[in-house]
């Protein structure tokens, strides 16, 4: 029954490879931000001719164009099954463009550092209990910045724009600089 509906679906990406050993895969972004895919939808997977819908129980961020995600029912062997297959959702499920605006939602924004030296775009906000933290990338190089109330000096919706308080040396110890 599932087969009419590839029509209406969005190819996003693909599972690159498997996450640790509990059955995790990683979705690998081709056109897309990974910053869609922030709430627990079904996706959709070309499984032997059928499309077939798999329900997001868990999204980690890995990277800037890569995220683990944990599927219902997906064990090891499974998500061995899945690897290398298009991943698919519903337009629908996902509001492009019509992100709400919080604080938590910067991604793809500017990310200036108080002397105002623009430092690279979010690649993603990492939810930790009372230390969240902000992931860009540097020359390649992950950096994980502080991001709380204390710490953010500007935060411009309209310019897509947040300029952040950084302690002194953090981004050089990622960077080596």
């Amino acid at each position: 029954m599932a087969f009419f509906m590839q029509d209406n679906l969005k190819e996003i990406g693909h599972f690159s490879r498997l996450h640790g050993y509990n059955g995790k895969l990683v979705i690998s972004f081709v056109n897309e931000n990974p910053s869609i895919l922030t709430k627990k939808i079904t996706i959709w997977l070309n499984t032997s001719g059928l499309i077939t819908p798999f329900k997001i129980q868990e999204i980690q961020p890995l990277n800037k164009n890569k995220l683990i995600l944990t599927l219902l029912n997906v064990n090891k062997d499974k998500a061995e099954e899945l690897k290398n297959k298009s991943v698919f959702i519903n337009p629908k499920d996902i509001d492009f463009g019509k992100e709400k605006f919080d604080k938590n939602n910067i991604t793809g924004y500017d990310l200036f550092s108080q002397e105002e030296e623009n430092l690279g775009k979010v690649s993603a906000v990492i939810k930790i209990k009372n230390n969240n933290l902000i992931q860009l990338y540097i020359n390649d190089k992950e950096v994980l910045l502080p991001y709380n109330e204390k710490n953010v000096l500007v935060l411009d919706h309209s310019k897509k724009q947040i300029k952040l308080d950084i302690p002194d040396g953090l981004i050089e110890l990622y960077t080596g600089e």
